[in-house]
């Protein structure tokens, strides 16, 4: 028997067992059925959006804290406030440029650093239900940039300088600033500024240095670009902060002076002298703007998402001591800026650097790779919005068993994108399992923060207003279940029919789209199963490629097309055999 509807698609339901959806919408179930049209249009995972707050002056860091409250760092005003989630209630706790007289420079003087005030983290211990534990360390960790030095002009780098302080949160104020290094470099840009501390305490000599840590991600200050074309890369100097992760102590150790902070079993430690080198984690990173740890399957692994040049946006896995190639390197070990300058002052052979440098480690996963054959094409693009790379502004690791299939995931926000990507790792942390699938898109300008609330419910984005750099809004996305609707396209102006051909149609593996005109690119395509799940998702650079569907079962699948503006260009029927 078959059951039409006039205003949907052709249902054939021989045979076939009906299984409610975990949630109904006015009754409404989902139902393994053969689609006899492409008007197919699904969403497996339906959110509900508010607004907590808006009107911030450039979010830069977002935590969840104490009490269902987001703590935000605003990185031109230099405050640091408590929001109320439920209210969207802002309580500010402390004003930097009023408490700290160090910062030599306001917001209306001159060149800017890139961040201003940057990382947040908040001690465990203030989580706590137990009123003696969080009044035994109430500490709560900044880092932000509070002198400018000389700065000539143009092409010419502006030298500033990062401090780490810690504080005392007591009632609504952040008070009793112990500065535990300020001697960070800083730039107008690639600051990177993303601090996080360990979900465990980690060991140490004795039970003095047995304690929690501080990890703190150091961009190459821009070396090479803008202003500071003629500043010297210093990613690969281990004597130098510039372009490392650094790893520092919660609290005093013990050590006496500025070795109370630098934890003894660091990869590069070598004495009471406290050098640079001493608090270096690993080494050779550009811009790692996200910083997160994440534990699958009982395993604690630090990832961190990398600012790239024109391609190859890095997933990392930090460890001690090792080496992540920039300004050698750019993504894998694969030839594709041989010849070629990496931001703007080296010719480098990757695969050579690679081979003699025993402590590189490759990305896991990269936001997205030009092969070496497109590399000449790509450098004669002067668009950058046209490169392959996503700019990641943050990441967050979600292993909450709520959303079925996410567990394991980890989110990235880029800037050049109003969405939010997940990716899904493999059983060990180690390796991306299948496409990138994006959420959360077209409700702003860029993204600088995404977190998840502990309920594995609440979703958490920190937006910038129509400027990049000025002002925004906290979003809240709830999940609400499982959606599959279906919906008449010819209704949605935006599709854009005959744009482009998909063949061969029916296909055993490789679905070749060939444009039939120049469109804005990069081009997104996504394909739906027939339960209306999305089942991947694709970014192409050029007018035509192709998608590879070899892993995907048999069956009926709806193909779109996107292009920049995340405008719908094209809806088809594909069958895969």
């Amino acid at each position: 028997m078959y059951f039409v509807n006039k205003n949907f698609c052709i249902f054939f339901l021989e045979n076939l067992e009906i299984i409610p959806m975990k949630k109904s919408i006015s009754n409404l179930y989902f139902l393994p059925l053969l689609f006899t049209s492409t008007n197919l249009f699904a969403q497996n995972e339906a959110f509900v959006k508010r607004t907590v707050a808006s009107g911030f002056n450039s979010v830069w860091e977002m935590a969840y804290g104490p009490n269902d409250s987001l703590w935000v760092t605003e990185n031109k005003a230099y405050t640091i406030s408590r929001v109320d989630i439920a209210s969207g209630d802002k309580t500010e706790l402390i004003d930097l440029r009023a408490t700290d007289a160090a910062i030599n420079f306001t917001s209306g003087s001159g060149i800017q650093p890139q961040g201003g005030l940057m990382g947040l983290a908040i001690h465990p211990n203030l989580y706590s239900a137990d009123a003696a534990v969080r009044a035994a360390k109430p500490w709560v960790y900044a880092a932000y940039v509070y002198n400018r030095g000389s700065c000539p002009g143009t092409n010419t780098s502006c030298i500033f300088t990062t401090k780490i302080v810690r504080f005392d949160y007591v009632g609504n104020s952040l008070t009793n600033p112990v500065i535990i290094i300020n001697t960070i470099p800083g730039s107008s840009d690639h600051n990177s500024g993303r601090l996080v501390i360990s979900p465990l305490i980690e060991p140490g000599a004795d039970a003095a240095h047995t304690q929690y840590r501080l990890y703190y991600t150091v961009g190459d200050m821009g070396a090479g670009q803008f202003l500071n074309t003629t500043r010297a890369d210093n990613a690969q100097n281990i004597n130098v902060m510039e372009g490392k992760v650094l790893r520092i102590n919660t609290e005093a150790d013990g050590d006496g002076g500025a070795d109370n902070w630098v934890p003894n079993d660091n990869p590069f430690y070598n004495s009471t002298i406290i050098s640079p080198q001493d608090y270096v984690f690993s080494l050779g990173h550009r811009n790692a703007q996200g910083l997160e740890w994440g534990n699958v399957n009982g395993n604690n692994i630090l990832y961190s998402s990398e600012q790239m040049d024109r391609t190859d946006d890095e997933i990392n896995i930090i460890e001690p001591g090792k080496n992540y190639g920039w300004d050698k390197v750019s993504g894998y070990c694969d030839g594709n800026v041989n010849g070629y300058k990496i931001g703007q002052n080296s010719n480098t052979d990757e695969e050579a650097f690679c081979n003699a440098t025993i402590t590189h480690q490759e990305p896991i996963y990269t936001l997205f790779t030009t092969p070496a054959s497109g590399m000449a094409a790509l450098m004669a693009q002067g668009n950058n919005s046209l490169w392959p790379t996503i700019a990641c502004s943050s990441i967050s690791f979600y292993n909450y068993n709520v959303i079925p299939g996410w567990p394991a995931s980890l989110l990235v926000t880029p800037l050049k994108r109003d969405l939010v990507y997940r990716l899904k790792f493999n059983a060990t942390g180690t390796g991306v399992v299948g496409d990138t699938i994006s959420y959360f898109r077209g409700d702003g300008n860029r993204i600088r923060r995404v977190i998840a609330a502990p309920d594995g419910l609440r979703f958490f984005i920190a937006r910038d207003a129509s400027a990049p750099t000025n002002g925004g809004s906290i979003m809240e996305y709830t999940y609400s279940g499982a959606v599959l609707a279906l919906e008449n396209t010819n209704v949605n102006p935006r599709v854009v029919k005959n744009l482009v051909r998909l063949y061969p149609n029916p296909t055993a593996g490789m679905l070749n789209v060939e444009s039939k005109k120049t469109m804005r690119k990069p081009l997104r395509t996504q394909l739906y199963d027939i339960a209306g799940r999305l089942v991947k998702e694709t970014t192409a650079y050029q007018n035509n490629f192709s998608v590879d569907i070899s892993a995907l079962p048999g069956g009926i699948y709806t193909f779109k097309l996107y292009n920049t503006y995340d405008v719908e260009m094209q809806i088809e029927k594909v069958v895969k055999y």
